[in-house]
């Protein structure tokens, strides 16, 4: 079946892209020296994470308790959630995974470090956590020596829990150029390897000094010290990575089908993939919702719910003609869709299922 003939809206994953993004981080890691633990909150896929392990990964990071679920069900037996885990039906989920793989989870407060203290007791089990840094995102994590110094306190009188090290998220790094992502990929490294050594100087056996998203990756991943790096978005890359110089068009592994539905005047045509196919969130320094590939310069201006709008004085589209759309950001695109379809050469080699988007509300 060639790609084309899919019905539309459809998410397309072209397997030579991925397979070529795949095997760039492998080697980054490889000759950094750093293990290689992915973000699956872009693919949400276990064929994907299978993929990336078989490539070297060690683990997954996740980010909500059913891509844990979800990874773990399917195979994956090394998780580390990158996210605060502060309440009791997350926590004893996490616990209950713990009894199947070998779970972490990343925490920043007293409350949290005791919720999953209490869970990994009633489960019988130990929890390893990582306590988040703050490196200059401005998010979650804690910014000072001290700070983390009193978390670790805390964490070591806790029973069934384990400090493994920590980690913390450099996603400023999006959207900078060359000399901003490299500005902040050291600080990231050098400022999370110093508390690190301080913590070990205290006597806290710090294992784990865990670092990057995707524009800092092969920059901290050098920082000596760093011990693991957990890039994303580099699976599929966007067209925020384009933007800034990271990689090129012909790297970007995933695209929305879509099809000319209308098209009222000669400088305006409407795709069948609005804000429900392609997200509506805009990306720094991207113009429009969306670039059509092979004419990357024609933008998608505007969206409604199902409604893609290409505003351009160059347009060489008739009504049910199909186009291929890379998104702004493939994360957002990912978690929309139900399936996505491999395809190589035009030709599809498979349809996959999603399984870890949305929500489940499992207590």
């Amino acid at each position: 079946m060639h790609v084309y003939d899919l019905p539309t809206p459809a998410l397309i994953v072209d397997r030579k892209r991925l397979k070529g993004n795949l095997e760039r981080m492998a080697e980054v890691v490889a000759k950094a020296g750093v293990k290689l633990r992915p973000h699956i909150k872009t693919h949400k896929s276990p064929f994907i994470a299978h993929w990336q392990q078989e490539l070297g990964a060690r683990g997954v990071t996740i980010a909500t308790v059913d891509e844990a679920e979800v990874m773990v069900y399917n195979g994956i037996k090394d998780i580390f959630m990158a996210y605060p885990v502060v309440e009791r039906y997350r926590a004893l989920r996490l616990a209950r995974l713990s009894r199947l793989a070998t779970v972490a989870v990343g925490v920043d407060s007293r409350a949290g470090a005791s919720m999953l203290a209490e869970a990994a007791g009633k489960y019988n089990t130990k929890i390893g956590v990582l306590i988040e840094v703050d490196t200059g995102l401005k998010r979650s994590g804690l910014a000072s020596i001290g700070e983390v110094m009193d978390l670790a306190s805390t964490i070591g009188k806790l029973p069934n829990l384990e400090l493994k090290g920590l980690f913390t998220h450099a996603g400023h790094a999006h959207g900078e150029d060359m000399e901003g992502r490299r500005t902040i990929g050291q600080r990231e490294g050098e400022m999370t390897v110093v508390i690190a050594d301080a913590l070990r100087k205290a006597g806290f056996p710090i294992q784990e000094v865990s670092t990057g998203s995707t524009p800092s990756a092969a920059i901290v991943a050098k920082v000596p010290g760093v011990t693991e790096i957990r890039p994303g978005t580099y699976v599929f890359n966007d067209g925020s990575l384009v933007a800034s110089g990271m990689v090129s068009w012909d790297q970007c592994a995933l695209t929305v089908l879509a099809t000319v539905v209308s098209k009222p005047t000669p400088q305006r045509c409407i795709l069948d993939s609005g804000s429900k196919s392609l997200a509506s969130d805009k990306q720094k320094n991207v113009p429009g919702f969306g670039s059509i590939k092979g004419l990357e310069t024609i933008t998608l201006s505007w969206l409604n719910e199902e409604h893609g709008v290409i505003e351009s004085s160059s347009l060489d589209l008739g009504i049910g003609d199909k186009v291929e759309v890379i998104p702004n950001h493939a994360c957002t695109v990912m978690n929309l869709f139900d399936e996505y379809y491999l395809v190589e050469d035009g030709l599809v080699l498979g349809r996959i299922p999603i399984t870890a988007r949305g929500h489940r509300h499992l207590v």
